[in-house]
């Protein structure tokens, strides 16, 4: 269980190989990151729930301060870098963001079951407090 953690200002917030089974990633923070969650596998054996993530776009309709749609923290552009590093160079162009467009509307590469189905929409209090 990996819980109430900070991970900012990474390339590689988190690395989930195919072999890692069973964690749980509960109330963490994920800001500024390059890559929140990274996998070389479509399948997942692992579980988030209730972790910030500053990259989240959902929205809180019941204003629960949880999203009421599931965030997909793996990128299809970590896919390419994990089959390609060279192609790291291209973290910041367009064709990236035209991938992360595509990949939100249309979820075809990443693991269908490696999301967080209760995102935070704001940072918790306490963490607030001390940034």
């Amino acid at each position: 269980t990996v819980r109430d953690n900070v991970f900012s200002r990474n390339g590689w917030a988190i690395r989930l190989m195919a072999n890692c089974t069973g964690n749980s990633f509960v109330r963490n923070i994920f800001t500024r990151n390059s890559f929140d969650v990274a996998t070389n596998s479509t399948h997942n054996e692992s579980w988030f729930s209730g972790n910030y993530w500053d990259s989240y776009r959902g929205h809180d309709i019941d204003r629960d301060g949880v999203g009421d749609v599931p965030y997909r923290p793996v990128r299809i552009f970590s896919f390419i870098v994990e089959k390609n590093p060279p192609a790291l160079i291209l973290l910041n162009s367009f064709f990236v963001a035209l991938l992360d467009v595509t990949e939100r509307v249309f979820p075809t590469v990443t693991p269908a079951t490696l999301m967080d189905r209760s995102p935070l929409m704001r940072l918790p209090q306490e963490v607030e407090a001390r940034t």
